[in-house]
This record gives structure tokens, sequence and C-alpha cells, in this order.
């Protein structure tokens, strides 16, 4: 059986006004819309990609609550089985955890498998980077879970932690599809700053430019070094979910907290290194 999958993402971080003061900046937005064919696993079931097929046009407003996309991180004072199909190589243990590859990861929301494959995709991604395998937090999972049970695509984030949100449509929940697909390949591309700051705001030299930040953020996040474990959560929000404040259909819903958080202004250089290899061919199914 297959499903087409509609995913949307957001992100969350902090700001900092200047080197005293502390402020942060929340802004909203629908950063992607992208369309994956998800294949549920049969006895010969086909390679699927990540296709983008449109892009959700940004919208940015400042708004001083908890409910926000994204924002960049308030910079600190003082400066990261299961069955046959289980991965064997040593690889797998070079990204911290064994886990289940192949298509069935299409239906992983809860349990060893769901965190091992969480973690698994997020790692290979790090490694590429040089940055540490990440361990998962339960506090993370927790607020997390809390955040998750809006089911309102809406960035609901506790102090010390930073956020990604997706959002698919269809009978697969696809966690992997969000973190491999759409927040690292689908922005690791965007993103040219490797090893130094990516643009700041022209008003603004302590802030990043938004627009810009929008498009890049997840994977900035997924990279940061000094980020050391994630937790995340993905639910069937059903007739519930909103997009935007307009009920939607997309209510398989992850969101994904880290800890210490990303996208600190003024630390990305040392924090998000460039790639040491090709990352084109990684998959959400591997």
């Amino acid at each position: 059986m297959r499903s087409s999958v509609l995913l949307t993402s957001a992100l969350a971080a902090g700001a900092i006004a200047g080197p005293i003061e502390r402020r942060k900046v929340y802004t909203e937005t629908q950063v992607t819309v992208e369309t994956i064919t998800v294949y549920i696993p049969s006895s010969s079931a086909p390679s699927s990609s990540a296709t983008p097929t449109s892009s959700a046009v940004p919208t940015t407003t400042v708004a001083p609550t908890t409910s926000a996309a994204p924002t960049t991180t308030a910079a600190p004072t003082s400066s990261s089985s299961s069955q046959a199909a289980a991965a064997t190589s040593s690889s797998a243990l070079a990204y911290g955890v064994t886990h289940t590859s192949g298509t069935v990861q299409a239906t992983f929301h809860e349990g060893d498998e769901y965190k091992n494959s969480v973690l698994w995709h997020h790692n290979r991604a790090r490694a590429n980077h040089g940055a540490s395998n990440l361990e998962w937090s339960d506090e993370c999972e927790s607020a997390a879970q809390t955040a998750a049970a809006y089911c309102d695509f809406e960035h609901h984030v506790v102090d010390g932690q930073g956020q990604n949100l997706f959002t698919t449509s269809g009978d697969a929940y696809n966690v992997t599809a969000g973190i491999t697909d759409s927040w690292y390949k689908g922005e690791a591309d965007i993103y040219t700053w490797w090893g130094e700051e990516p643009p700041h705001s022209s008003s603004d030299s302590a802030s990043l430019d938004m627009e810009t930040f929008e498009k890049y953020g997840h994977t900035t996040q997924m990279l940061w070094k000094s980020t050391t474990s994630v937790g995340c959560v993905t639910i069937d929000c059903g007739s519930k979910m909103t997009v935007s404040g307009a009920s939607s259909t997309m209510g398989k819903y992850t969101v994904c907290n880290y800890s210490p958080p990303g996208n600190y202004v003024g630390e990305f250089a040392k924090n998000v290194a460039a790639p040491s290899g090709a990352y084109s061919g990684y998959s959400w199914s591997d």
C-alpha cells in the first residue's frame, strides 16, 4: 500500500538584542511544503524520495508569546531491536544506536524503534558535519509532548530548548522523512555559510535576517555542535489539527525539542561546519 504525504515544517530557537539585555524574537512561518510518496512496507516496496512541489510564502510577525516560529536563541552569558532488518554495519554504532532500516520506518511513532530511528537519522547528518551524537532526553520528550498536544502547528517552547516541527497527511507518520529529507537535505543545499555567520538583519546587527533564517534554521539546529540531546513526539491529531489557524488534513504531527538549543546569534561559525561528504543519497528509509 502507498500513500501520498504532504509535509510542512517549522522551527524555533532564540534571539539576542545585545550583550547585556536579553530578549527573544518570535515569528510565525510556514517554511516549506513538500510532497513525499511513502511506500508502506510490502514484499517489494520500491525506494522513495522527497520531491519539492511548492514552497509556502513565509509570513513573519513579531509576537511576544510562546506560540512561535521560528526564533533565534538568546545567547547565554557563557559560552550535544529490532527486527531482522536492523542495521548491523559499523556505521550504525558510529551514529550511537542500531535501528530498523527500510520503509517500515514510515510507521514508527512510539517505542524504542521510533527513538532509535530519530537518533540515527539525526546523528548520521551530524556526523557529516563533525558534530557528536545526540542522546535521547526524556525532558525534551516531555516538553515536545506538551507542545504536540495543542495540534496547532505552532511553537510552544520552554526555556533552554530549541524546537523543530513538521506535519504530514496520509497514513504514514514518517518522522524520518521530516528529519532526513526535509530538515536536513531540504535545507543543507540552501545554507552556504558553513564555518561563518549567516546574514544579519539590515536594521539590527544583533539579530538574524529572519526571512533567510526561515529557510535553513531546521538544519542548523540539527547540526549544532553544542546541542547534545533531543526528544521527539509523533502523534495523530486527526481532525483536531490546524495549520496557520485553519483546519488541516495533515494530522500526523511531530515535535522535536533540543537541548541545549542551537541557532545562537554570533555562534554559527563554530557550531555549524561544512559537510565532509555527499549527502544527496541519504534517504528517510535508510
